[in-house]
């Protein structure tokens, strides 16, 4: 079953910590967008890469979304609010940097 991607930026880049023992890179091509979780084509997960045919649909929770706090690249950064590592991309960027 195919799905329309949304239109806004569409693509998803961040690191999720699912079932593994540490984050997990993750692309997304976004399908639905909720306050609580996002649901896409996942495109790459760490160091696999799949083709959009070949792409299954998955469901990501925002709260298990990985902060750069959490990953240890902020380790000589100053105190101050946690950013997370969602970065939202229009489809254009995604194929000119790759996945």
């Amino acid at each position: 079953m195919e799905y329309e991607v949304i239109r806004n930026k569409p693509c998803a880049k961040f690191y999720y910590k699912g079932n593994h023992s540490h984050p997990v890179r993750r692309t997304v091509l976004i399908i639905e967008n909720k306050p609580h979780f996002i649901r896409g084509y996942e495109l790459r997960e760490g160091s696999q890469v799949r083709n959009f045919k070949d792409a299954p649909v998955k469901t990501y929770t925002r709260s298990r979304i990985v902060k750069e706090s959490q990953l240890g690249l902020n380790k000589h950064r100053l105190p101050g609010p946690s950013t997370t590592t969602l970065k939202r991309l229009k489809l254009l960027d995604l194929l000119r940097a790759g996945i």
